[in-house]
């Protein structure tokens, strides 16, 4: 199965991202997206040798959006 876990914290401490996207598949790390290098890179080598630079910055593009949405919602809070 499939799944991606988002986590966004209000006030982050030193060394913690703000944002953090991690994917998974069937229990193992294929991605991982977060604020403090503001990209998505691979968390497997099968998905780094199998994917393109194309991929990794559509990626860091959903990212990057999904970390503003997120933004706006914990200011709403």
């Amino acid at each position: 199965s499939l799944r991606y876990f988002y986590t966004a914290v209000s006030v982050p401490s030193p060394g913690v991202p703000q944002f953090v996207i991690v994917g998974y598949v069937d229990g193992n790390l294929i991605m991982r997206y977060d604020s403090g290098t503001g990209k998505a890179v691979s968390g497997a080598d099968w998905m780094a040798a199998n994917l393109d630079q194309q991929y990794w910055e559509t990626q860091t593009q959903i990212g990057q959006r999904n970390q503003q949405i997120d933004h706006v919602n914990l200011e709403i809070l």
